[in-house]
């Protein structure tokens, strides 16, 4: 049986951020305790405020990474990048509404997010739907007041029009947030064989007297697979417990 990643949490950046967190081997972080229980990756609607891009020296070579800053009105947090994974974010702006989903990850005192999926949603009721499907999985619902000022209050105050969202029913969110469901399980699914998991679990074991494999020696050993396939794999064994990562884009048994 293909083994399957670790579900994607729909939680606030403030659970993420001030959540008690879970750590491992090494004090690794790789969860935090939720209202929902413990949880390992994360699926975010929010709005990106900061953008970064840039280049640090790795040994003999630069590597590229990039981070941006997501905001949901909850609080804020930065969702991390390396690599090819930097594509990611091309044609994401500050201002923009993305779909975020990756893993809880700690450095240096910041709880960040590393990014599998950053999705830009152009529907700004996305954000509405989101919201309802937070309050619903605490099951507290209470009516959400809007927080925008009425058409005359704004023309009196010479404030500048706001972008319109359409008032959703009950049914009308339910039937989006089923919607949203489905896009984002294409967007998760991906068959990788067992043949390459094995591929995979034997290099990060070859090189464990050397602290661990570097992603680009998986990706030499894995042969045809193409890096999205190495990831999920990586993805599933770091949510199994079975490896862990000692430093970014090293692996090691745990």
């Amino acid at each position: 049986m293909v083994p399957q990643r670790a579900t994607a949490a729909k939680i606030s950046i403030e659970e993420i951020v001030k959540g008690t967190l879970i750590t491992r081997q090494g004090d690794r972080v790789v969860g935090v305790e939720t209202h929902l229980g413990q949880v390992s990756r994360v699926n975010v609607i929010a709005t990106v405020v900061d953008r970064f891009e840039g280049r640090r020296d790795e040994g003999e070579e630069e590597k590229r990474y990039a981070t941006i800053t997501i905001d949901d009105g909850t609080d804020v947090i930065r969702v991390k990048m390396w690599g090819s994974d930097c594509e990611r974010i091309e044609g994401i702006e500050v201002g923009d509404l993305v779909l975020v989903i990756g893993k809880i990850r700690r450095y240096q005192e910041e709880t960040y997010i590393n990014g599998e999926i950053v999705r830009k949603l152009d529907d700004p009721n996305w954000e509405t739907v989101r919201i309802l499907e937070l309050v619903r999985s605490r099951a507290k619902p209470h009516p959400l007041k809007a927080s925008e000022p009425k058409e005359e209050e704004r023309q009196e105050s010479g404030a500048s029009p706001v972008a319109h969202q359409t008032e959703l029913t009950p049914r009308g969110w339910q039937t989006a947030a089923a919607t949203l469901e489905q896009q984002t399980e294409a967007a998760e699914t991906l068959q990788v064989p067992a043949e390459l998991r094995r591929k995979i679990i034997q290099t990060i074991e070859a090189h464990d007297e050397e602290g661990g494999a570097h992603f680009e020696q998986i990706l030499k050993a894995a042969g045809n697979a193409s890096e999205e396939e190495i990831e999920q794999v990586l993805i599933d064994l770091l949510s199994e417990g079975l490896i862990y990562e000692p430093e970014i884009h090293r692996y090691k048994r745990s």
